[in-house]
């Protein structure tokens, strides 16, 4: 991500070029399915880098990857741990000085892994990665100087299919695959600074 982040700088600086910004974010981050709320305790936190491109025009691209994880607690022993990655090109409005409001459809990915016992006994593990596509929507607003607070709504539809886990250190065929709904809801909040402006 830096070495992104410093390649696009130098791009910015020719004419024409895209003005960039840079941050951190949390989010509280729920599955759609409700049958993850009993099993897994979730909704949980996640933690991320984000970055944006702001084209000259309406245009601005956001890109960044989080981390969410969920650890053994009262009446679950598993554990979920997860790379998540995703990149909107979105619609960006000034509505007045200092606040702006933006939407979009993009692309996400998750690499992630799941251990816990079954309704059956079994301790499985597995792990996997899929790819799938949200809609987002929020505000930027402007605090002080270069730094800004980002407000964004997301939600994503995404499933993976999963043909071999290990049950209590056994790796096992699973037939039919057995596919999980990945589809989650996040309330996101960044705080973000301007490395360098877009040209007008």
């Amino acid at each position: 991500m830096l070495n992104l982040i410093i390649i696009l700088s130098v791009f910015s600086s020719l004419p024409g070029g895209l003005g960039i910004s840079a941050g951190a974010s949390v989010s509280s981050f729920a599955p759609v399915e409700d049958d993850y709320d009993q099993r897994f305790r979730t909704p949980g936190a996640s933690y991320g880098i984000v970055a944006s491109l702001d084209a000259p025009g309406p245009l601005v691209f956001h890109i960044g990857g989080e981390y969410f994880s969920k650890k053994s607690s009262t009446g679950w022993d598993g554990e979920i741990s997860s790379m998540l990655f995703w990149a909107f090109p979105c619609a960006q409005l000034g509505v007045m000085e200092g606040f702006s409001v933006f939407g979009g459809p993009g692309i996400v990915g998750v690499n992630g892994s799941y251990s816990g016992t079954d309704d059956f006994g079994s301790y499985v593990e597995t792990d996997g990665s899929s790819i799938g596509f949200a809609a987002s929507v929020g505000t930027d607003i402007d605090m002080w100087g270069p730094l800004f607070a980002r407000f964004e709504y997301r939600h994503g539809w995404m499933d993976m299919k999963s043909d071999r886990v290990k049950k209590d250190g056994t790796e096992t065929v699973v037939y039919p695959a057995a596919e999980t709904d990945l589809g989650y809801s996040q309330y996101i909040f960044s705080l973000n600074v301007q490395l360098s402006a877009v040209d007008d």
